[in-house]
């Protein structure tokens, strides 16, 4: 999976071309995540995200990344209503809330950047909090930015190990899932990868131990709580009568 979903144009954030760029925060107004029905998650955002979201994992090998679920098909977002609002009371994902900004690489190097999405209509050189001050330092609020992608990104790296670990003691299995009644029709979810409970509390005593001090154990209890918003999930989808 892409982790520039919904990004247009990605370019460095340089103190020398952005000097007068000015940011105006457009709160809730989330139009840019409109069509997506599913978004990466950090471990670490499972136990959140499980409360509205299912949790689920996609993608092969050392792709393979966790994801929440946000709609039913390609192009259909159940969070985002038609003017970009996100569900009032509902965890927004930490990779939906960065953007504009990401960590990405530039040109051929593979070394890490701190980037922005330039098309993005909270920019412009008029209106807004000014991404660098007269001496071209970041603003604070730049500051506090680049501080959230850079934190984001280490706990994405401490998920990849996590879901290699799973990987590796093949306690994934794939699954296809289907919800149906009359007045929606049907949910079906396919091409994704759970967690077997039952090869899960089959594992060795030590190697619990070394996931309760990884801290991952309650990922794995977050993970299979969340599928039971499968039938949230379906509740949003629009009637068909």
């Amino acid at each position: 999976m892409s982790t520039l979903l919904f990004y247009s144009n990605v370019a460095p954030l340089s103190r020398e071309r952005r000097r007068g760029l000015k940011l105006k925060p457009l709160a809730e107004d989330y139009v840019f995540a409109a069509s997506t029905p599913l978004v990466p998650l950090a471990g670490s955002e499972f136990f959140p995200a499980s409360k509205h979201y299912a949790v689920l994992f996609s993608g092969a090998n050392d792709d393979m990344v966790a994801v929440a679920l946000l709609g039913a098909a390609e192009g259909s977002n159940l969070f985002v209503d038609a003017g970009g609002r996100w569900a009032d009371d509902v965890y927004i994902p930490a990779f939906v809330r960065r953007y504009p900004f990401v960590l990405a690489t530039s040109g051929n190097d593979d070394t890490l950047t701190v980037c922005i999405d330039d098309t993005w209509k909270g920019f412009s050189e008029e209106e807004g909090e000014p991404l660098f001050d007269d001496s071209g330092e970041p603003t604070e609020s730049t500051k506090r930015a680049i501080d959230f992608v850079q934190r984001y990104h280490a706990e994405m790296q401490r998920t990849r190990a996590f879901i290699a670990r799973v990987r590796e003691l093949d306690l994934f299995v794939r699954r296809d899932l289907q919800i149906t009644d009359a007045e929606r029709g049907s949910l079906l979810v396919k091409d994704f990868k759970l967690i077997d409970e039952q090869r899960f509390a089959k594992l060795a005593d030590d190697v619990i131990v070394e996931f309760h001090r990884a801290g991952w154990l309650p990922w794995i209890y977050a993970h299979l709580a969340s599928l039971g918003n499968l039938q949230t999930l379906h509740k949003r989808m629009p009637s068909r009568r």
